[in-house]
Parts: structure tokens; sequence; C-alpha cells
């Protein structure tokens, strides 16, 4: 088989910064606007680091969206829907704990045939604490290209 056509493997792309590294408060998040057309599968890495403000308990989720056009390739872009997977599930991870890392595998071909463009959006809740923030940061490492990637 040629690599191509495998998951994530010979033909990947790996500078793709989904969430730029920063110390966040609670509240919602999105990171920047990613084209997946030429890739069948990615991993999205997601680190959290220190907290500050001594919360008691953190909550970090983290969503994958997808979005395409509204009239196919020329249209308007259309509305951010959460990635799912073959169950229709939501494709998320949740880092509950301070200086770690959480993978996600995931398979592109689940987006709709519209869908070109994916970004990461994160949810940060906190209880206890003074004006607490959490470091995080992701990756979305791009493979299985149809093509050598750029």
């Amino acid at each position: 088989m040629h690599p191509s056509l495998a998951n994530i493997g010979a033909y990947i792309k790996t500078n793709t910064l989904a969430l730029a590294p920063a110390a966040r408060a609670a509240g919602t998040t999105q990171g920047p606007i990613i084209d997946v057309p030429p890739f069948r599968s990615a991993v999205l890495a997601v680190a959290v680091g220190a907290a500050t403000g001594a919360p008691t308990t953190i909550s970090a989720a983290f969503t994958l969206e997808s979005r395409g056009s509204t009239a196919g390739a020329e249209g308007a872009p259309g509305a951010w829907a959460p990635v799912v997977d073959r169950d229709g599930q939501t494709l998320s991870v949740v880092a509950d704990a301070v200086d770690g890392a959480v993978e996600l595998d995931v398979d592109l071909s689940f987006l709709g045939d519209d869908h070109d463009q994916v970004r990461v959006k994160q949810v940060l809740a906190f209880t206890g604490g003074s004006s607490p923030t959490l470091a995080t940061g992701a990756v979305l490492v791009l493979g299985g290209s149809n093509r050598l990637p750029v």
C-alpha cells in the first residue's frame, strides 16, 4: 500500500500550532483555522502546565471543530461544528491535572465532504482560587496526506 493512503505515517505535517501556549483564565478560546483537505488523519496533542491563583479544581476540555462552505467550495464559510467519530460522539479530551499531556487520534474521513477547515476549541473552568489561570497549548499533527505536505 502506498504510504499516502495509510493513517498518520509517511506524509505528515508537524508544525501546525492549534493553540498557542499561554496562561489562560476561565472561559472559551478558539485556535486558528487550519486547512486539512489533503490529510486523512491527525493527532491532537495538548499540553497543560502549571496553574496560578491556587484553584482547588481544574477542568480543561479541548474539542476539535470543523466547518465547510455553505454552498460547496466557492461558498461562504459555514458554521463551526464539533468533529464526531463513527458513533456520532464528539471528539474531545479533558485534562483535569496540571503538568501533563493528552493526545487525541482523529480520523479526518468523518468530516463532511465540504468540511475543509478545523480548529481547536478550549474551555477552561476552575473552582476556588484567586483569579486562577492555567498554562495550556496544543499542536495538531496532520498525517496521511495524498501529497507531500508544505
